[in-house]
């Protein structure tokens, strides 16, 4: 059965629009209690969510659907997606819900569901779940209990212990850009008590500013202001925390490749990188995997998201894997992507290292364009003529000495069109070409 509903990173959608209106929500929440109770007489539920003005809504509408099915919810307001993750690891809660639209703007919402370990569910569950969903009844009944305190303290110790060094960051100045999302305030608490003095610029949300032209997608505004302030780094979190970039001290931004190189390296060189290998998906840049090459390290392919990035790890018995746009997870410490474990991790490194963070990754990277594309409908890039006969043509231009890669979103209405070669120029032209076909043929 083919999922209707869940993308690359669960529900998406514009908030309090289908498929995040109430009688789905509530729906949902019905169906997720059937699902996940596992014969358990009363399954329980722990739910948070980002800083977007729908989330508590959203988490109202499912608990009520929970709650009717006979369920129980922990309602534990703003966390970050991988402070549901830890959690759910070290607590009792039959699964867990996160209310976010990652990096999307404040309009959007979403809704991830986790294992009681801690993961995503797989694609599978959710091709099951959404069959039950559509058996669910109406649901009506009590809403969100009261908020569960001290929740946040729990995931904040556990970044903090996770540095051999209490104060590894001491005399550091960092920016912190938390994209006004569930990190704010969290994020710079964590940062300080590790040593730096924090400059924070987007750590402020009011509902609708979670995304706006900040975070790990817009990293821009953190690198003016770290040249600017003259600061040794900065830190971009994206709204729901689970992805990270690190910008150095000269404004130069350091994306998931450039991290996953830098603590690759380091697990390498410890010992601690189970058969000398890595996972990164078919975004990342073919200078990752020259680098990681040159210093005996292989790289494992798989398709894009943090959930396939960590069931191919889980395949491969890989303990580092990620994603160029800054989801990375190291299975010594988390089970999902996080920024903040991410962020923290890379800083001390370069901090004991005694290296400017604009040398702890050595990263050669090809010319890479991506065009995003908007289309009205999704059919297989082979099914269409004129598309098929430019990829072809493209791919044996660029053959031996770049490639090129065609896929849809997992979350939004777009072709995502990708080439890396050793000619910038030529690889832009060559992009343009492939986008104007799609919009042509798959016109929005």
């Amino acid at each position: 059965m083919a999922r209707e509903l869940f993308g690359t990173d669960g529900i998406r959608g514009r908030a309090l629009e289908w498929p995040l209106d109430e009688p789905t929500m509530c729906r949902l929440g019905v169906a997720l209690t059937r699902m996940m109770a596992g014969g358990d007489p009363k399954p329980s539920f722990l739910i948070g969510g980002d800083t977007r003005a729908s989330t508590e809504t959203l988490a109202d509408w499912l608990s009520v659907g929970i709650q009717t099915a006979g369920g129980s919810v922990t309602w534990g307001g703003v966390l970050p997606t991988p402070a549901v993750s830890h959690l759910l690891r070290i607590g009792s809660c039959t699964a867990g819900i996160v209310i976010s639209a990652s990096h999307n703007p404040a309009e959007d919402n979403g809704v991830k569901v986790l294992a009681s370990s801690g993961e995503k569910i797989s694609e599978t569950v959710e091709e099951l779940l959404e069959d039950e969903l559509k058996r669910a009844p109406a649901a009506s009944g009590p809403g969100l209990p009261a908020l569960r305190p001290g929740l946040l303290d729990r995931y904040r110790a556990m970044v903090i212990k996770s540095l051999e060094d209490p104060r590894p960051l001491e005399g550091l100045h960092l920016v912190l850009d938390a994209a006004n999302g569930a990190a704010s305030g969290l994020a710079d608490e964590i940062l300080e008590t590790l040593g730096a003095k924090v400059t924070a610029i987007a750590s402020t949300p009011d509902g609708m500013n979670i995304n706006r032209d900040v975070g790990a997608a817009s990293p821009g505004q953190l690198a003016e202001a770290v040249t600017r302030l003259g600061a040794d780094g900065g830190l971009a979190l994206d709204g729901d925390a689970d992805r990270a970039v690190l910008v150095d001290e000269k404004g130069r931004i350091l994306d998931g490749d450039d991290l996953l190189l830098a603590w690759a390296t380091s697990l390498f060189d410890e010992g601690r990188l189970p058969g000398n290998q890595i996972v990164a998906t078919v975004m990342s840049n073919f200078g990752l995997e020259a680098g990681l090459s040159a210093k005996g390290i292989d790289l494992v392919r798989c398709s894009v998201g943090d959930r396939a990035v960590w069931e191919t790890m889980v395949r491969s018995g890989a303990a580092l894997g990620g994603e160029q746009s800054g989801h990375i997870i190291c299975s010594h410490l988390s089970v999902t992507g996080d920024g903040l474990l991410t962020g923290t991790q890379i800083l001390a490194l370069a901090a004991k290292s005694g290296c400017p963070l604009s040398e702890i990754s050595d990263l050669q990277r090809l010319p890479q364009i991506l065009i995003n594309v908007k289309v009205g409908r999704r059919r297989p890039f082979e099914e269409v003529p004129e598309i098929r006969s430019l990829l072809k043509s493209v791919g044996t231009t660029l053959a031996g000495s770049g490639r090129v890669l065609l896929r849809y979103s997992g979350t939004e209405p777009l072709a995502r069109v990708m080439l890396e070669g050793e000619d910038k120029k030529q690889i832009h032209t060559l992009a343009e070409e492939l986008a104007e076909a799609i919009k042509r043929a798959l016109p929005e």
